[in-house]
């Protein structure tokens, strides 16, 4: 197990334990893990989450994937047409983004119920509210190129930690819109009092330990869901010196680099009482019930 994948551990506050089955016939003996506890209300969403992990310049991850994959969907709040603008401002600063429907490509599906290739999480919170993805470990010293307009800037940070904001809203009808903003924390922690919100909503103030941190709002997007739709992000691969393959790709010494995709599904679960809370199975048992059902190779 490597050392990053402990970060996933602390995903959030609302994070919850999704189980990963790589085994199809005990995926298929046991459909739910125990019940999930925690948030309730009538908007609270499901956000599960698996990171892929494969060699760098993988075939798949790379090419034959994006051939299934919806690119056009990158939409700025509130706009109700994809914007051509901020898709391009994401490739070139080393973002790839798209939807991917209901039935998975095989291969997707296979390593997405592979224990080597795939680590799940699923994180439980409130329409509206925040949660925070880590992307890979943190950097010793990241140097990165950013792209905006017409002007290249280089930048070089230390200890640096690649991040994604999602904020979940509903959209009627099922859907579900995620808006996604990069930030990257950076430098030695430092004490400071801030206004923090709890699971209910509530405001306080609270001592954290915080990093100097670079918001890339000009970069955010959203993305419209609707019920077993998967969002997919992963690192346009270049020359290794954009935003995004610093999100994406993982360089440690004595290690092969490794580049990831993301997936993300989300899911409105309104008041979640205790019998039905497995209802909504993490997105690797949800490969392999789409297997059981036929969906599969």
């Amino acid at each position: 197990m490597r050392r990053w994948l402990a970060v996933l551990i602390a995903l959030a506050a609302g994070a919850l334990g999704g189980c990963f089955f790589g085994n199809k016939e005990r995926a298929a003996v046991r459909p739910s893990g125990p019940p999930l506890a925690g948030v309730v209300g009538e908007d609270v969403v499901y956000l599960d989450v698996a990171v892929l992990e494969r060699p760098y310049g993988d075939a798949f991850l790379n090419h034959e994937f994006w051939k299934e994959a919806d690119e056009e969907v990158v939409h700025i709040e509130n706009e109700p047409t994809v914007s051509l603008e901020r898709k391009t401002a994401l490739e070139k600063n080393g973002f790839r983004v798209g939807q991917i429907g209901n039935l998975l490509p095989s291969k997707l599906h296979d390593l997405l119920t592979s224990e080597r290739s795939c680590q799940t999480r699923r994180i439980q919170l409130h329409a509206g509210h925040a949660t925070f993805l880590p992307c890979g470990p943190p950097w010793p010293q990241c140097h990165y190129r950013l792209f905006r307009d017409d002007r290249v800037t280089a930048l070089t940070f230390d200890k640096a930690q690649c991040e994604l904001e999602v904020v979940p809203s509903l959209a009627g009808e099922g859907r579900i819109c995620l808006r996604f903003t990069p930030r990257l924390k950076h430098g030695e922690m430092e004490a400071a009092f801030v206004p923090t919100r709890d699971a209910n909503g509530v405001f306080r103030w609270d001592r954290q330990e915080q990093q100097a941190e670079e918001v890339y709002s000009w970069l955010g997007w959203t993305l419209t869901l609707v019920p077993n739709e998967y969002a997919v992000l992963g690192a346009l691969v270049e020359n290794g010196d954009t935003l995004g393959e610093q999100f994406f790709l993982t360089r440690e010494e004595d290690h092969p680099i490794l580049q990831r995709l993301l997936v993300l599904r989300a899911t409105h679960v309104p008041t979640p009482v205790r019998e039905d809370l497995g209802r909504c199975p993490p997105i690797a048992l949800r490969a392999n019930l789409m297997t059981a059902r036929g969906y599969g190779k």
